[in-house]
């Protein structure tokens, strides 16, 4: 669960860090310093997700945590995709719920 919703953030950083996404989602254009940082959040937030996955809690072997993060990868960038050409206006705030709900859910071990 954790690690979609991380790669669901990260994802939606990455392409909020896109000129076009950006200004779709705020209705003004991005800064590139903004955009850059965007991307770069974006990125941490992928080898973070990864990280956690490699690391399974319970005795799961980490080649398991690696492929079910792999499915979680390819799953949020669907669901990115979607979220940022249907609702572009939410793809911010839907970034920051996944986001602060991943962390909550590593931290609970869910």
């Amino acid at each position: 669960m954790s690690a979609f919703l991380l790669c669901f953030a990260a994802w939606s950083a990455i392409a909020l860090g896109m000129d076009r996404h950006h200004e779709d989602a705020t209705g003004r254009e991005g800064a590139a310093r903004r955009l850059q940082q965007l991307r770069r959040a974006g990125w941490l937030l992928l080898l973070l997700s990864l990280w956690l996955a490699a690391h399974p809690a319970g005795g799961v072997p980490a080649s398991l945590g690696v492929t079910a993060w792999t499915v979680a990868l390819s799953v949020a960038a669907v669901a990115v995709t979607a979220a940022v050409t249907w609702q572009p206006r939410r793809a911010p705030l839907l970034a920051g719920v996944a986001l602060v709900v991943g962390l909550a859910a590593w931290a609970w071990g869910w």
